[in-house]
């Protein structure tokens, strides 16, 4: 009975820390398990929010690029091959579901699955190193373009100096429904900070002035950069001058260009013919409106070729010189205006060459 109750004892002591050692170690892996499941929560929480920022900075960047890519497709191809291969840099995917559960699994059975997750933020975290490198060199360029387009606004102003006519003078006689008009629309369009809160400020500095240069050469469109007639010289100024007939001073609003008879006369913008007729001093004569504040008059014809109301391109035959009207001899009265105001047309007609070179025309206009 003794010996009985010693193995019943030890049988149970034996029992009971098996029993004990058993539930230890499953509390232990329920533990283990537990840490490593909050420890993959943890993770797979900023896994996600490194992924949306990822996605998120890569589709601003992208939209940036395609931006820079119009713009450089307006200015040297090979400058956008070479930027564009230098911005190689795959847009991220998202992470599908499936890829997330087998992390799950595998972190349940092997401590790989740890070292796969943080792998993949690190991979997260150089792609994002990498659009931050990219976001750089795009506002390099940016800058490059901005410095670009300032300049060549910079050579309208110049062109323009002669004759008295600054960008704004042009913008503030705008007309979008020209028929001068043309060219690719650009909406407007705005850029989102990416990396700090003011790397979008390049960009929105080079939309707006490229959207002005862009507005400054499609008015450029109605400035008359023809030659008003097939062959002449100029016989008498514009301004001040002896008046011919009553030999007292008097103003001269135009230029007059003396040929033979029967000179062919040119329009020097496309427009619209508003007048074709007697008009008074000036003879037969042809006013044609070219949108954006400037309209041109032709007198003095001894034959019209237009038409009231007919369109005309640059370079279109109007008229024969003649000497129809208040004249002493055959010749072309050309006037210019603009902003309801007659202009020297001097100025412009030295101007014509720069500006056909600025519209990327090659005509010559010099007579």
């Amino acid at each position: 009975m003794a010996s009985a109750a010693t193995i019943l004892l030890m049988w149970g002591a034996v029992t009971s820390y098996a029993y004990l050692t058993s539930d230890m170690v499953l509390e232990e892996k329920n533990q283990t398990i537990s840490s490593m499941s909050a420890q993959y929560q943890s993770l797979s929480s900023d896994f996600g929010s490194l992924e949306k920022e990822v996605e998120r900075r890569a589709k601003l960047l992208e939209e940036r690029q395609a931006y820079l890519e119009e713009m450089l497709d307006d200015t040297s191809p090979s400058e956008k091959s070479k930027q564009a291969a230098e911005d190689n840099v795959s847009e991220p995917s998202s992470i599908q579901e499936a890829e997330k559960i087998s992390f799950f699994e595998e972190l349940l059975g092997s401590k790989a699955a740890h070292a796969s997750i943080l792998s993949n933020i690190d991979r997260r975290r150089r792609l994002l190193n990498r659009l931050e490198e990219t976001n750089d060199r795009q506002l390099a360029l940016a800058d490059k373009l901005l410095m670009q387009t300032r300049g060549e606004l910079n050579q309208i102003a110049t062109t323009l100096a002669p004759t008295k006519l600054s960008h704004d003078d042009l913008l503030h006689h705008f007309d979008g429904d020209s028929a001068a008009m043309g060219g690719p629309f650009v909406p407007e369009r705005g850029f989102a900070p990416i990396f700090d809160t003011s790397d979008h400020l390049s960009f929105e500095n080079l939309v707006s002035e490229r959207l002005r240069l862009e507005m400054v050469t499609k008015i450029l469109d109605s400035f008359p950069v023809g030659i008003p007639a097939a062959k002449y010289y100029l016989s008498s100024k514009f301004g001040p001058r002896l008046d011919p007939l009553k030999k007292v001073w008097a103003d001269h609003p135009g230029l007059d260009l003396a040929g033979w008879p029967g000179t062919a006369i040119y329009a020097t913008a496309p427009g619209k013919v508003v007048h074709a007729g007697w008009f008074g001093p000036y003879g037969k004569m042809v006013e044609i409106e070219h949108g954006n504040g400037f309209k041109t008059r032709y007198g003095h014809m001894r034959k019209l070729r237009v038409k009231k109301g007919e369109n005309v391109l640059v370079g279109a035959r109007v008229g024969d010189m003649g000497k129809t009207g208040r004249v002493t001899g055959t010749h072309l009265h050309y006037e210019i205006w603009f902003d309801g105001k007659v202009r020297d047309p001097a100025p412009f007609l030295k101007a014509a060459d720069n500006v056909l070179k600025i519209q990327g025309r090659n005509e010559k206009t010099s007579n």
